[in-house]
C-alpha cells in the first residue's frame, strides 16, 4: 500500500520540530548559563576590587582590624550575594595562604566556615591562578573551578597600597595582600534552573500539540488539491506536443498560486528551452562574482615586498583556483620586531577563502595585539574551533623576529617546516603542534634560534613541495631543500621569485593543484660609519680595536680586521712623522656586505702598497721588514693608496 506523503511529512516533520526545539531550549538554557557566568563574574571582580581598595586602610598587624574587617567582609556578603570575600598573605615559595580577614555569605559552607578564619595559615592551597594574580600581571583575575565541594567563580585582585597614618599618605605595602571575593556558582545556577525546566516541559508540550493540529488541518484542506497538482505535472512532458489542459483555479491560498503557476509554466517553458544565452549570461555573473571574491581576499593581503634596511620581506600567494585557501601575514611594529606567517585551510574554493579571510583577521588582530607565537596560535585556534559547522582546519607557523636580540621566537600548528638559509640549511622543525579549528583548548609550544645578519628564513605552503608535473610526480622537499641550498653564501636576491620559477618549471603545462605561498625574510647588513682622529701613539691603538671588536659580524672577517689595522696603525705611528707628534684619522665603515677602514696621516709620502716582498723569494731568516704589510694587504680583499693635498690616504676593503 502506498502511503501519503503527508504521512512521510508527519514522520519527519514532527521529530524536526521536536529536535528544533530542543535545541532551541538547548541555546536558551546556554543564554541563561552564560548571562548568569558572565554577572557573576563582574560581581566577584567588582567586589574584588572595591575590596582591594578599601584593604588600604587595613593593618595586617592588629587583630581588631581582623575581627571588624571579618565582620565588614560578611556585612558585604550579605548585602552583594558573595558567598566568600577574603584577604590573604600569599607564600609563593611554600605555597601557603594566611587568612588575614574572611566574609562568609549565606550559601558558606560549614566545613569552611569552621577551617577558615582570621589567622589560619593553610599549607598547599596556593593555585595558579593566585600566583598569576598575587604577581600582578593583571589588576584582576577571574578563574572558574569546579571541585568536589561547589562549582565556584572567584576573582583576585592585589591590594599594593596602605595608608601611612604617621605620616598621612598612601604607602606601599611591604608584602601586597591578595584579596579574593568568590561566588557559589552552582547556588546561583540552582533556581533559574528550576524556572527553566518547569517552563520547558510546558514548551514541549505545546509545541507537540500545536504541531499536530496544523499537520491536521494541512492533510484536510491541501491533500486533495495537490493530488490534482502531481497528477498532471506527472503526465506534463507527454501532454506537452499535444497541448496541456490549464487547471482550474478556485480561491487565492498558495494552492491556487501553484496551479496559476502550472499554466503559466505551460505556457513559457518553450521560450525557457530556447533562451539558453540567459544561462550562459548567469555564468558570466558567477565569473564576475569570484573575481570580485579574489579581489577582496588580495586586498586582506600585505604587499608582496618590503624593507626598511633592517630586514627586507619578499611574498607572493598563487591560489589553484579563482579564490584559494593559503595567507601570509607580517607586520613591522615601532620598536623593530617583525611579525611573520603563513597557513594552509584545508581544501579550496569560495569555502577556503571564506575560512582564509576570518583567519588572517585572527592573526592581523592577536600580532597587533603583542601576542607571543604560542598564545597567538592558542587563541587563534580556540576561536576557529569555536564556530566551525564545517569542520575546516588550517596549518600556521607564525614566527616574531626582534632584531635587538637577533632571535626568531616561533610556533607551529600543523604546517610545513620552514628553513633559515645562514651558513647552512637549517629546518626550523620544533614547536610543532596540531592544526587550528579542530579541537578547543590545545595548548602550542614555541622556540627559539638566533639569526645573523645575511640570514633568510624561508616560509611556504605544500602548494610549492607538492607541485605536480604532467607525469603526476610530486615537486618534493628533496628538491626543495637542494633548490635552497644554492643560496646559502650567496648574494640572495629575490629567493621566493626563484624558487616559484622553479617549481613552474618542473610543473611545466600541468594544471596547478594546490595553492602555493611563499614568504622570505631577510635579514639586511647593518650600515655603520664611524671616524675617529688620534695622536701617532701606539696605545692609542686600542681605541681603533674597541671599535672594530664592537662590530656585529663574523668572528673570522673581524679577527682578519684586527690584524689588519694594528699592522698598518702600528706602521704609521713609527714612521710617518719620523718621531714628531701628528694626527692619524681613521674611518670604519660597513655597508653592501663589506667592510672598509680609512687611515690618513699628513706624514712624509709614503705608498705603502708599494715595493710588496714576493713571499716565496722571501729570506725569514735574514731579511728584515715588509712581512706585516704584505700579511696586511694579503688579508685584505681590495686595497688602495693615494697622496693628495698634503696627506697619505690608505683604504683596505674587507667582504663580510
Amino acid at each position: 500500500m502506498r502511503k501519503s506523503i503527508f504521512f512521510k511529512l508527519a514522520l519527519i516533520l514532527i521529530p524536526v520540530v521536536l529536535v528544533c526545539e530542543l535545541v532551541q531550549l538547548y541555546i536558551s538554557y546556554r543564554t541563561i548559563y552564560d548571562s548568569n557566568l558572565k554577572t557573576v563574574s563582574k560581581l566577584t571582580e567588582s567586589t574584588s576590587l572595591t575590596v582591594s581598595e578599601m584593604f588600604r586602610y587595613f593593618d595586617e598587624d592588629s587583630e581588631n582590624d581582623q575581627y571588624e574587617y571579618g565582620l565588614e567582609l560578611s556585612r558585604m556578603c550579605e548585602t552583594w550575594g558573595v558567598t566568600y570575600i577574603y584577604a590573604l598573605d600569599v607564600d609563593i615559595d611554600k605555597r601557603s595562604e594566611k587568612y588575614l580577614a574572611i566574609g562568609f555569605g549565606e550559601d558558606a559552607a560549614e566545613i569552611v566556615k569552621k577551617s577558615r578564619y582570621a589567622g589560619v595559615v593553610v599549607q598547599g592551597t596556593v593555585s595558579d591562578a593566585q600566583i598569576q594574580a598575587y604577581r600582578n600581571k593583571e589588576n584582576s583575575f577571574i578563574v572558574h573551578e569546579k571541585t568536589e565541594l561547589d562549582d565556584t567563580i572567584t576573582c583576585y585582585s592585589i591590594s599594593k597600597d596602605k595608608y601611612d597614618y604617621t605620616n598621612y599618605k598612601i604607602v606601599k605595602r611591604d608584602k601586597p595582600i591578595l584579596i579574593g571575593a568568590e561566588v557559589s556558582f552552582s547556588a546561583v545556577m540552582k533556581e533559574s534552573r528550576q524556572r527553566f525546566f518547569s517552563t520547558a516541559t510546558y514548551d514541549l508540550i505545546f509545541t507537540f500539540m500545536l504541531t499536530l493540529a496544523i499537520f491536521i488541518v494541512f492533510y484536510l484542506r491541501v491533500n486533495g488539491p495537490v493530488r490534482r497538482i502531481s497528477s498532471r505535472m506527472k503526465n506534463f512532458v507527454s501532454d506537452r506536443d499535444k497541448g496541456v489542459e490549464k487547471l482550474k483555479v478556485r480561491g487565492n491560498d498558495e494552492l491556487a498560486e501553484m496551479s496559476r503557476s502550472f499554466n503559466l509554466m505551460t505556457e513559457e517553458i518553450n521560450s525557457y528551452i530556447t533562451s539558453i544565452d540567459s544561462l550562459n549570461k548567469e555564468k558570466h555573473t558567477q565569473e564576475a562574482e569570484l573575481d570580485i571574491a579574489r579581489n577582496i581576499q588580495t586586498g586582506l593581503l600585505k604587499p608582496g615586498s618590503y624593507e626598511n634596511g633592517s630586514v627586507s620581506i619578499n611574498a607572493c600567494m598563487h591560489a589553484a583556483k579563482n579564490v584559494g585557501g593559503d595567507l601570509y601575514d607580517y607586520q613591522v611594529f615601532d620598536d623593530g620586531r617583525v611579525f611573520i606567517c603563513v597557513a594552509d585551510v584545508s581544501g579550496k574554493g569560495i569555502s577556503a577563502a571564506l575560512f582564509m579571510s576570518r583567519a588572517i583577521t585572527l592573526l592581523h588582530q592577536y600580532a597587533l595585539h603583542d601576542y607571543s607565537p604560542s598564545r597567538m596560535l592558542r587563541e587563534y585556534n580556540n576561536t576557529l574551533a569555536e564556530q566551525n559547522p564545517n569542520g575546516m582546519f588550517i596549518t600556521t607557523f607564525a614566527a616574531v623576529y626582534d632584531p635587538k636580540t637577533h632571535q626568531l621566537t616561533y610556533s607551529n600548528a600543523g604546517h610545513n617546516h620552514p628553513y633559515v638559509i645562514a651558513d647552512k640549511l637549517i629546518e626550523l622543525d620544533g614547536a610543532l603542534g596540531v592544526a587550528a579549528g579542530i579541537f578547543e583548548g590545545m595548548e602550542y609550544e614555541q622556540e627559539t634560534i638566533t639569526l645573523h645578519p645575511g640570514d633568510v628564513v624561508f616560509l611556504y605552503t605544500d602548494g610549492v613541495n607538492e607541485a605536480e608535473n604532467s607525469n603526476g610526480e610530486m615537486y618534493g622537499t628533496e628538491a626543495l631543500e637542494n633548490e635552497l641550498r644554492k643560496y646559502i653564501g650567496a648574494a640572495k636576491g629575490n629567493i621566493s621569485d626563484e624558487v616559484l620559477s622553479t617549481v613552474r618549471e618542473f610543473s611545466g603545462h600541468a594544471d596547478q593543484s594546490d595553492d602555493i605561498t611563499i614568504l622570505t625574510l631577510k635579514l639586511e647588513q647593518a650600515s655603520l660609519h664611524d671616524e675617529i682622529t688620534v695622536k701617532n701613539r701606539a696605545e692609542n691603538l686600542k681605541i681603533v680595536i674597541e671599535k672594530i671588536n664592537a662590530l656585529d659580524i663574523n668572528e673570522e672577517t673581524k679577527a682578519q680586521l684586527l690584524l689588519i689595522a694594528e699592522e698598518l696603525f702600528v706602521n704609521i705611528c713609527s714612521y710617518a712623522y719620523k718621531g714628531k707628534d701628528g694626527d692619524i684619522t681613521f674611518v670604519l665603515d660597513i655597508g653592501n656586505d663589506q667592510a672598509s677602514m680609512i687611515f690618513t696621516d699628513e706624514g712624509e709620502p709614503f705608498d705603502p702598497t708599494a715595493d710588496l716582498i714576493d713571499i716565496e723569494e722571501y729570506d725569514h731568516e735574514n731579511s728584515i721588514g715588509g712581512l706585516g704589510r704584505f700579511l696586511a694587504f694579503e688579508l685584505a680583499d681590495e686595497y688602495s693608496y693615494a697622496y693628495e693635498n698634503g696627506k697619505n690616504t690608505l683604504k683596505i676593503i674587507k667582504k663580510i
